[in-house]
């Protein structure tokens, strides 16, 4: 698709004739040129903030980029319904009471497997035609 588009004569026409507008301007004045370049990068930077700092966000928002109020909701009542299973809420240790293991204590391994397997493999049948096979074409 990208060789398409620089085929098209009038695109070709117009590119050359900016090249050969920027040559010219390099090398008649240097300065005016690098003036003019430093002054786009500055306008095209100032730009992109402003588009990501204030656009993107509504944009974002729009269409459910963020974090929905609904979400927020479901999450803060499915915190409040755990604390009514436990009875409490979850005490939350200060970090000066918390101790440090001692050396001379060893740690237990663990007895049981993080994971637990089902001894059994539960698998269905599915019942059906198992013996017909596809026609094929005789070679």
């Amino acid at each position: 698709m990208v060789s398409r588009i620089f085929r098209s004569p009038l695109l070709i026409i117009l590119l050359s004739l900016a090249f050969l507008g920027i040559g010219v301007q390099l090398f008649t004045s240097p300065g005016a040129f690098f003036t003019s370049l430093f002054v786009t990068i500055g306008v095209i930077t100032v730009l992109i903030l402003l588009f990501r700092t204030f656009i993107m966000p509504r944009l974002m928002n729009r269409q459910g980029g963020g974090v929905p109020k609904q979400y927020k909701a479901a999450a803060k009542a499915t915190q409040h319904k755990a604390q009514a299973n436990t009875g409490t809420a979850p005490k939350k240790k200060p970090v000066a009471a918390v101790k440090k293991p001692k050396q001379s204590e060893k740690k237990k391994p663990a007895a049981k497997p993080l994971v637990k397997r089902s001894p059994e493999v539960q698998l269905t049948v599915i019942e059906g035609k198992k013996n017909k096979k596809k026609s094929r074409a005789n070679s």
